[in-house]
């Protein structure tokens, strides 16, 4: 009989009528309870359809275009031109025949100017004649360089590698001094022209 009762009590529960608080209208206790079971449902299936993914983190980047095609990342920019170490000068003295030579040493990637061009500034080779009293005799003896395309930079006529200069000289005594002008470049970029001291023993 106690069983009875109770249930009776419940069901007078759900056959109340609920003041809506808004429409202040009654609300069906059954319409609130179906409206309950619709609610959890539509939950269970939204959580549901969610994939699941490792939890810390989104995973490993990756750069995508905006056509969905992976792509690797840009490399790096290269490092910029080492010019105060791209030239090294290297003179010497033959004294049988007084050829005085100056041997430009380009490091790979780099170059001067041979005679003929018209950007750039071309090699060449001075001889201080108030050092000693050395004269040049004749031409200053410079390689005839190769025409290169240096793509923004234009066409060039450039000397690469060990570059000789070479001056006969005369009438002097003791160490010969000089300077060699050159101006050093990339296929990308150029240093300013500069002068480069030498002095070479002569005995």
């Amino acid at each position: 009989m106690l069983v009875t009762g109770l249930g009776r009590a419940v069901y007078g529960i759900l056959r109340a009528p609920v003041k809506d608080a808004i429409h202040c209208t009654e609300v069906p206790p059954m319409t609130l309870i179906r409206t309950a079971v619709v609610a959890a449902t539509v939950g269970t299936a939204f959580l549901c359809a969610c994939p699941s993914e490792p939890q810390g983190g989104f995973g490993e980047g990756k750069p995508v275009k905006d056509d969905g095609t992976v792509v690797k990342p840009s490399a790096m920019p290269d490092a910029p031109p080492d010019f105060a170490n791209a030239l090294e000068i290297a003179p010497a003295f033959d004294a049988a025949t007084g050829k005085v030579t100056v041997t430009l040493k380009l490091k790979p990637g780099y170059h001067a100017y041979a005679p003929g061009e018209e950007v750039g500034k071309p090699v060449a080779l001075a001889v201080d004649e108030s050092k000693g009293g050395w004269k040049v005799e004749g031409a200053v003896s410079v390689p005839a360089g190769q025409k290169k395309d240096l793509g923004a930079l234009g066409t060039s006529m450039i000397l690469e590698g060990n570059v000789e200069l070479s001056a006969i000289v005369k009438g002097g005594s003791g160490d010969i001094e000089g300077k060699v002008e050159a101006q050093v470049c990339t296929d990308k970029a150029c240093d300013r022209p500069k002068s480069h001291p030498f002095k070479v023993p002569t005995a």
